[in-house]
């Protein structure tokens, strides 16, 4: 194909990219406001969106108002049966997927346990394999997969550059893989950002232009909006937060009191993964349980994990809720420095602890007050959209990516 009409196709394409998403973004628009907005002249518009309609794009659904005289208003619509988009999200211990319809409606969604002794390859069959199934039972054709990779990406080449929580995780071209296995367009974003883009599309950050989603999981990481828009930094290092250096709340320093106190410490390279991820939490707690502390975690047989020590402390058990609290107190500090930095509209904590609500979120509130300027209190808020919040994402930035063939 000659340059000249490639690059033609690829305007066109984009163009209509852009129709699709501010439709969506909006709820439905009509044609002259669609127009107005996107600066072009009605009939000029009108030639896109009636290719959108025919290829199965965009419907067409009357509405009570009128855009002129006598003629009743049509508002455009995504149409649910033009395609499905499938998410994925994974960390060290859990792979969550979701396919979406055109209309971005989730369908179904699978979670999937990654064990800690699980090399490159079997993370990479759970992925696919779960992708596999999304695929399933449904005639509508799969137009793109996006995936919330942890760690750092290299999304200009698909790759999956490092993560420190997988053995052996590193340079992985996932992007390639996947895409040559299902034959679609395939998206990387990191993970944690994939949480900010839910946040941004669906969740607390919907209207926004100016918010941080801090994720807590086995690692922990910030997304960035600014403007509107996903930072992502010169590297696509922004808001790597895990590796800063912090001060300790003493119920969660090695050899601390684990009493309560609210004091603080500082341990020489103490990094925000090592005192307050939720790795953090099950190790501090299984140091309480060694030193004899009175706890239900007492009566755990076997190996303490997250969901052990998050349902003692809803129960009411004083010891995990010292945890729970002190780990609380470690966010509000980062919530004060990411306050000073961004000066956010919000700040959006995801994860099972922001699940917890006041019970963590009073202590992350009441620390970043604390610290900050008398009289200023920065909007702290905890996602609402679940586990699959990074699936969703996932799967919007395959769709919002997107473009129809040209």
């Amino acid at each position: 194909m000659p340059r000249r009409i490639k690059a033609k196709h690829q305007h066109v394409a984009s163009l209509e990219a852009e129709m699709l998403r501010r439709v969506r973004a909006r709820g439905g628009l009509s044609r002259v406001q669609l127009a107005r907005e996107l600066k072009l002249a009605p009939s000029t518009a009108g030639i896109y969106v009636d290719r959108l309609v025919r290829d199965g794009f965009l419907l067409e659904a009357e509405t009570p108002e009128r855009e002129t005289a006598g003629r009743p208003a049509t508002a455009l619509l995504p149409n649910p049966q033009g395609g499905r988009f499938v998410g994925v999200d994974f960390e060290a211990r859990n792979l969550m997927a979701t396919v979406v319809d055109f209309s971005q409606q989730p369908l179904r969604q699978i979670h999937n346990t990654i064990r800690p002794a699980d090399s490159t390859a079997q993370i990479l069959a759970k992925i696919t394999q779960a992708i596999d199934e999304l695929m399933e039972g449904d005639a509508r054709p799969v137009l793109g997969i996006g995936v919330g990779v942890p760690g750092t990406i290299d999304p200009v080449n698909n790759v999956a550059v490092h993560y420190d929580f997988i053995q052996g995780w590193s340079d992985v071209p996932l992007g390639a893989r996947l895409s040559e296995r299902f034959g679609v367009p395939v998206y990387l974003e990191n993970n944690i950002r994939s949480m900010a883009l839910a946040e941004l599309w669906f969740g607390a950050g919907r209207g926004l232009r100016n918010f941080v989603c801090v994720g807590i999981r086995s690692g922990i990481a910030a997304g960035v909006v600014v403007g509107g828009h996903l930072l992502h930094g010169a590297g696509h290092r922004a808001g790597e937060i895990g590796h800063w250096v912090c001060p300790v709340p003493a119920e969660l320093a090695d050899g601390g009191s684990a009493d309560g106190n609210g004091s603080w410490c500082w341990q020489t390279g103490a990094r925000l993964e090592q005192v307050a991820s939720l790795s953090a939490i099950v190790a501090a707690a299984q140091r309480g349980r060694e030193r004899g502390k009175a706890t239900s975690l007492a009566a755990v047989q076997g190996e303490l994990m997250i969901d052990d020590v998050l349902t003692a402390a809803l129960a009411g058990d004083g010891f995990a809720r010292s945890l729970v609290s002190a780990v609380g107190r470690a966010h509000g500090w980062v919530a004060h420095q990411l306050d000073q930095l961004f000066d956010p509209e919000k700040i959006i904590f995801a994860g099972p602890l922001a699940d917890l609500g006041d019970l963590f979120l009073a202590a992350v509130r009441e620390t970043a007050c604390e610290l900050g300027d008398a009289g200023h209190e920065p909007a702290i808020a905890s996602s609402d959209l679940g586990q699959y919040n990074g699936a969703v994402g996932a799967a919007a930035l395959a769709l919002h990516q997107w473009k129809p063939k040209r």
